[in-house]
C-alpha cells in the first residue's frame, strides 16, 4: 500500500498579451494542420537530438502507454519522484503522447513508454524571447509545449496574476528540461525607483513615445513592479524580472512612483520548490541493487516484448515470486505497474 502527498511548486508574476505572439500562435497552428493533412500514419514528432531529461514529480495517477495511440498501460505514476527523458514529442503536443523513459544520467528500473506531453512539467532553462530585445520568459520556469517544429519547441507561459492571459516563444530544445533549476534574480542599482501600476492594464512600448509592444492584464487588486533609473518624454524605462522579465518603456501617467528608499522586495512574490510525493510500502520488502541490466515485461511471458529494464546499478524492491518470475518496484516509488500487470522479471535473473 502506497501513502503520502506532493508539494506543489508555485512561480508567480503579471500577465501579458502580445501581437507578435499571437501572430506565432496561427503559424504554429497552420503548422499542425499541414502535419495531419500529410496523415496520421506518420505523425511529425521532434528529431533525435531533442530529448529533454530531469529528475521530478510525475501528475499522480498519469499513465504511460505501450504505444504513441490506444495501446495498453504500462505503469501508472504516483507522483513520487521519477528519472526521465522525453523525446520524440508530436507536432501538436496536446493532442498526441511523447515517448517517455523513466531514466535519466544514472540507473534506474527504466520503463519505455508513450505519455501525454502535459501530464509531465516541461521548464526553461534560460530565458526566451517573446519580443525579442523587450520581453522573455524567465528561466527556471513551469510553461507547457504548444507546438514543435524539428528540434525547437514553442511553448506557452500562464502568467501569474493575470486574466488567465498567456505568452508564447519558440527555442531550441536545449532551452527546456523537465526538472526546475533557481530562479536568477534581476540585480537592482542602490539608485533605481520602484514603480506600480495604477490600474489594472498597462501598455509597454519599446521606446518613448514609440510601438505599444506588450499589455499586461492584471487582475484587480494585483500590484505589477518595476524599477527603473530613467525617464524620457513623460516615459520611464521599466525593468522587472519574475515569470516575464520586462525591459520596456511605459507612461508615467500610469504608473505610481514609490517612495525613494522603501522596500521593492516585499512585491516580489516568493517561489516554492517542487518536491514529489513521500512514499512508502507498509511493510517493505527487501531492496537489492543489480549489478547487471535485466530486461522487465509487463505480463509473466517470455514471447512478451520486454517494457524495459532494470540499468545495473539501479535500486528495487522485490515482491512476489510466481511461476519462475519476480515482480520488482522502483526504490523511489515512482511508479507501479497496473493492476492486471506487473514489473516482471525472470526469478532466475533476480539480484540477490
Amino acid at each position: 500500500m502506497l501513502c503520502g502527498a506532493g508539494l506543489p511548486g508555485a512561480p508567480a508574476v503579471s500577465e501579458a498579451r502580445a501581437e507578435p505572439a499571437q501572430v506565432a500562435v496561427s503559424a504554429a497552428q497552420a503548422t499542425g494542420a499541414a502535419v495531419q493533412a500529410a496523415g496520421a500514419a506518420a505523425p511529425a514528432v521532434t528529431g533525435p537530438a531533442c530529448k529533454l531529461k530531469g529528475t521530478a514529480p510525475v501528475s499522480k495517477g498519469a499513465r504511460l502507454y505501450d504505444a504513441p495511440s490506444g495501446g495498453r498501460t504500462i505503469a501508472n505514476f504516483t507522483g513520487a519522484l521519477v528519472p526521465m527523458t522525453l523525446s520524440a514529442i508530436p507536432a501538436d503536443p496536446p493532442s498526441g503522447r511523447a515517448r517517455l523513459s523513466t531514466s535519466d544520467s544514472g540507473p534506474a528500473l527504466r520503463i519505455d513508454g508513450y505519455i501525454a506531453p502535459s501530464d509531465v512539467a516541461v521548464y526553461t532553462t534560460r530565458d526566451i524571447p517573446v519580443i525579442q530585445g523587450h520581453i522573455w520568459i524567465s528561466s527556471a520556469h513551469k510553461v507547457k509545449l504548444v507546438a514543435t517544429t524539428g528540434d525547437s519547441l514553442r511553448a506557452e507561459l500562464s502568467i501569474s496574476g493575470s486574466e488567465g492571459q498567456t505568452a508564447r516563444a519558440s527555442a531550441s530544445c536545449d532551452a527546456f528540461s523537465l526538472q526546475r533549476g533557481v530562479p536568477a534574480k534581476m540585480e537592482v542599482p542602490g539608485s533605481a525607483r520602484g514603480y506600480l501600476m495604477k490600474t489594472s492594464t498597462i501598455e509597454l512600448f519599446d521606446r518613448p513615445n514609440g510601438d505599444v509592444i506588450f499589455t499586461l492584464k492584471m487582475l484587480e487588486g494585483t500590484a505589477q513592479l518595476f524599477w527603473s533609473t530613467e525617464a524620457k518624454n513623460g516615459f520611464v524605462h521599466l525593468m522587472s524580472r519574475g515569470d516575464l522579465t520586462i525591459d520596456a518603456w511605459g507612461r508615467l501617467k500610469d504608473l505610481e512612483a514609490l517612495k525613494k528608499g522603501e522596500l521593492m522586495d516585499q512585491y516580489i512574490p516568493p517561489t516554492t520548490a517542487v518536491a514529489g510525493a513521500q512514499l512508502a510500502l507498509d511493510k517493505a520488502p527487501p531492496i537489492v541493487k543489480a549489478t547487471r541490466s535485466i530486461p522487465v515485461r509487463a505480463r509473466r511471458d517470455e514471447k512478451e516484448k520486454p517494457v524495459g529494464e532494470i540499468e545495473a546499478g539501479a535500486e528495487i524492491y522485490l515482491l512476489e515470486t510466481v511461476a519462475g518470475w519476480t515482480n520488482v518496484l522502483p526504490k523511489a516509488l515512482g511508479m507501479t505497474p497496473p493492476d492486471e500487470g506487473g514489473f516482471w522479471i525472470p526469478a532466475s535473473e533476480t539480484p540477490k
